[in-house]
């Protein structure tokens, strides 16, 4: 799904990125871990075109992306990947459908398209009695689970994720791993998921750990 070679990426003189090399798998759930600062989520926002990369190859479901730009990126990445972060970034004046229709909407799909699939995402995350709450009005795990299915609105490719339980509770954590599992195995989603979380990674089906730019 996800083929990454060769990839650098410096700040201010500081090598974030130091040749790094990444495959992922179709249907499978990668959790990349390593201390804050190791670059992981620099890794995850390279790779899915958030940011660019000083050198390196990126290929996406069979589409070199490094080239890509202004229009046809946003295009690509809107179309072909999802994102979920660990501060849930739900517009706070809209409900929780009209949050998760963004995606489709900038996708130019109709607002009944849209809607429609909003509707089965918030079924199958059984959110449907919180349709039409606003982010202030549902638990921190309600938000994720809305930010998740914003994610899958588009039926992404890839879904990156980081730090998604980082903000919640034990148990709250719990659902949300299970839901991951459950998306894997029920829809054959794909997930990159940078965390802190050790059951989470412990959960995914591949576990690479960073260090100082580098996987160990």
């Amino acid at each position: 799904m996800l083929k990454g070679r060769n990839i650098w990426k410096s700040y201010d003189g500081l090598e974030v990125l130091r040749g790094i090399d990444v495959d992922i798998e179709a249907s499978s759930i990668t959790s990349v871990v390593g201390k804050s600062g190791a670059g992981k989520s620099t890794l995850l926002h390279i790779l899915g075109t958030l940011d660019t990369a000083d050198k390196g190859e990126i290929i996406i479901d069979g589409k070199e992306v490094v080239n890509l730009s202004g229009q046809r990126l946003a295009a690509f990445r809107n179309q072909t990947l999802g994102f979920v972060f660990q501060f849930h970034h739900l517009i706070p004046e809209f409900s929780a459908l009209e949050n998760i229709c963004i995606p489709a909407f900038i996708a130019k799909k109709t607002k009944k398209e849209a809607e429609m699939k909003a509707e089965q995402l918030l079924d199958y995350m059984g959110l449907s009695p919180r349709r039409n709450h606003k982010p202030s009005e549902l638990s921190g795990g309600e938000q994720q689970r809305v930010a998740i299915a914003r994610a899958l609105v588009n039926n992404p490719k890839l879904v990156f994720a980081d730090e998604p339980t980082g903000n919640l509770d034990t148990q709250t954590s719990s659902d949300i791993h299970r839901l991951f599992l459950n998306l894997k195995e029920e829809l054959n989603q794909t997930f990159l998921i940078a965390t802190h979380n050790v059951e989470l990674a412990e959960l995914s089906d591949f576990r690479l750990e960073m260090k100082d730019g580098l996987f160990c």
